[in-house]
């Protein structure tokens, strides 16, 4: 069946695309199933599921903003109880006068996201992607690393 849908696909797909372009998609294809697809499944998760760590540390060091709380979930593909992996991270700016969390990170750390009225919430949300590159992931990273340290340096000076 699932050759049988690979096939047409590949019928559809293929019209104005090159050859080489074909066989480098053919190549691809043969090597993520010669595993039976379970390699590209498990290097996703444990892509995913390192950014989620990383955002995660970088967050619980601030009290300025929040991120959603995800708990480990039984992973009918894996078979196993496995812990969050998302392709979005929802982020809550927690002060009050923070009202419109997308004009925040995009003006103190020029950070874009989604803003959480596009998604039917409140503007004390924003969406953000984790679905991009490396680079682009680290450089997201960077940032709110920059913006929490700030929040730090600002809480000394106040106790100072």
């Amino acid at each position: 069946m699932y050759t049988k849908n690979m096939l047409i696909y590949k019928s559809l797909a293929d019209s104005g695309t090159s050859k080489d372009t074909q066989l480098r998609a053919l190549k691809l294809i043969k090597v993520v199933l010669e595993d039976g697809g379970r390699g590209i499944f498990n290097f996703a998760y444990k892509t995913m599921r390192g950014r989620w760590t990383k955002l995660n540390h970088v967050l619980s060091l601030s009290k300025r903003f929040k991120l959603q709380e995800i708990r480990p979930v039984f992973c009918n593909y894996s078979r196993t109880v496995r812990g969050a992996s998302p392709a979005f991270a929802w982020l809550k700016c927690a002060k009050e006068e923070d009202s419109n969390c997308h004009k925040v990170l995009h003006h103190e750390a020029n950070i874009l996201g989604r803003e959480g009225r596009s998604f039917d919430a409140e503007d004390r949300y924003v969406r953000l992607s984790l679905v991009k590159s490396a680079d682009d992931f680290n450089l997201l990273l960077n940032c709110l690393k920059e913006l929490v340290s700030m929040e730090e340096q600002n809480q000394t000076t106040r106790s100072s």
